[in-house]
């Protein structure tokens, strides 16, 4: 570890964002910078040993295996696709609640053995195919997948469900949930050890 190197906390962009620095603002890791001004990616906060990291969400278990970041904030549908890296989960936030969910017509799943699935969590998909006995050809998709099967793209979706609108608004039906998704932090196994106060002290202050 780089001597003086500040502690990072790494946040993704967009909704999570929007929904954490809430949490921070009333603590003394409140963030000075103003996001939305600024196209910086480091942010100082009220303590100037901590600092924020603004990044993508599919990248943040990357910062925190590598101990790039100390603490990450991160979504439990990126966790189960990057279980392959070195992180600890600490704490569910309870922030961003949704589902990850099958997708499409319960007639063509229970009459098939093999289905195209279009996603973007294909892990997760591959793993639930088998829990269930059908083969999944994985069509990998970054967006925009509950229009997959109305194109002949896809046979069903594995995706992020909420309301379920844009399913019924696409003439999809959820068919089956397979895991309860929520906003997670994450820890550098070695920031747990080596900087256990700070790291204690930052749950303390943002636990729901």
């Amino acid at each position: 570890m780089k001597k003086n190197k500040p502690f990072i906390i790494a946040i993704p962009k967009g909704r999570v964002y929007e929904d954490f620095i809430p949490l921070l603002q009333d603590t003394v890791y409140a963030i000075k910078d103003d996001q939305k001004k600024s196209r910086k990616m480091l942010l100082d906060t009220k303590s100037p040993d901590v600092k924020v990291l603004v990044i993508r969400g599919w990248d943040i278990p990357t910062y925190i295996t590598t101990g790039a970041a100390d603490l990450g904030i991160v979504g439990k549908d990126i966790l189960l696709e990057k279980d392959e890296e070195e992180f600890v989960e600490l704490l569910d936030l309870k922030l961003g609640k949704c589902r990850l969910s099958l997708a499409g017509s319960s007639e063509l799943i229970r009459s098939s053995g093999k289905l195209r699935i279009a996603t973007k969590y294909p892990k997760s998909s591959i793993s639930f195919m088998n829990s269930i006995g059908i083969q999944a050809e994985i069509i990998y998709l970054n967006g925009s997948q509950e229009i997959a099967p109305k194109l002949g793209l896809s046979d069903a979706i594995i995706d992020l469900v909420d309301s379920g609108k844009t399913l019924k608004d696409n003439g999809l039906k959820e068919i089956e949930q397979i895991a309860e998704i929520s906003t997670r932090l994450i820890a550098n196994k070695a920031s747990i050890k080596t900087r256990s106060e700070l790291v204690t002290h930052i749950i303390k202050e943002i636990s729901p």
